[in-house]
């Protein structure tokens, strides 16, 4: 049973790297710590279609937030995870 749990975990996990969107938010913040409107202006998304994603991402656990004032700011929780998986599938694509 625990197999199918991790599993499934992992399948939830890898679910975020299956969409361009996500990906390409995920490295504008490479940047380190931003702002759902300045993510929304690199990535040239509604400040809703971006909020969407990072919640998503959040509730998989491959972000972290904070509210400042009445912004709230988002990082990524495992930066050399994500890097990791994004400079692989970089590398793999200009091979």
């Amino acid at each position: 049973m625990e197999m199918i749990d991790l599993a499934e975990t992992q399948a939830e996990l890898f679910g975020v790297f299956a969409n361009a969107t996500r990906i390409r938010i995920l490295r504008t913040m490479a940047q380190g710590e931003l702002s759902v409107g300045k993510i929304a202006e690199e990535v040239d998304l509604s400040v809703q279609n971006t909020s969407h994603h990072l919640r998503f991402m959040k509730d998989k656990g491959i972000l972290k937030s904070r509210r400042v004032g009445q912004r709230i700011r988002y990082w990524i929780a495992c930066p050399d995870l994500v890097n990791g998986l994004l400079s692989r599938a970089s590398r793999e694509q200009t091979s």
